[in-house]
């Protein structure tokens, strides 16, 4: 299926005990920490890229829910290889961010990732490679330090 000019962004949390652990997966053909990622496919809304990309990359089978963040970034389109496809003047491609929680669901990494760490949110965010993964991890820490996520998407 074509791509869409859009990204989106998951980052997968958990409940231990008292503590939120987050998910960050070493990308194979990159070599870097991020959280899920990936392209949404044409015809599909960012909550539905959002919830195949989880599915595909952590190995869900079943539905989990997905709560929708605040924090957009730009992508500069260049450095998709697919912009041909793109409608003319397709500069920029916005990534959606969400959130998943993965609390006592377990998880299989797809072939686009060689490891995953849970992590307390400063290790996280130390270890992401990308300023959209670290903000979105820190809006995301912030909103269940305030218990206030939003709804999540149907």
């Amino acid at each position: 299926m074509p791509r869409a000019p859009f990204q989106v962004l998951v980052v997968p949390f958990r409940r231990v005990g008292d503590q939120v652990e987050f998910a960050v997966l070493r990308r194979e053909n990159m070599n870097v920490w991020q959280a899920v990622a990936g392209g949404g496919e044409a015809g599909e809304s960012p909550e539905e890229a959002a919830a195949r990309e989880a599915r595909e990359e952590l190995g869900l089978d079943r539905p989990v829910p997905l709560y929708p963040l605040q924090i957009t970034a730009s992508i500069p389109a260049q450095f998709f290889a697919e912009r041909d496809s793109w409608p003319p003047g397709t500069y920029v491609v916005r990534e959606h961010s969400f959130a998943i929680d993965l609390t006592d669901v377990k998880i299989k990494i797809s072939p686009e990732h060689t490891a995953v760490k849970w992590l307390d949110y400063q290790a996280a965010h130390a270890m992401l490679r990308f300023d959209s993964n670290r903000t979105a991890l820190g809006e995301l820490h912030e909103r269940l330090l305030a218990a206030d996520l939003p709804l999540p998407v149907d």
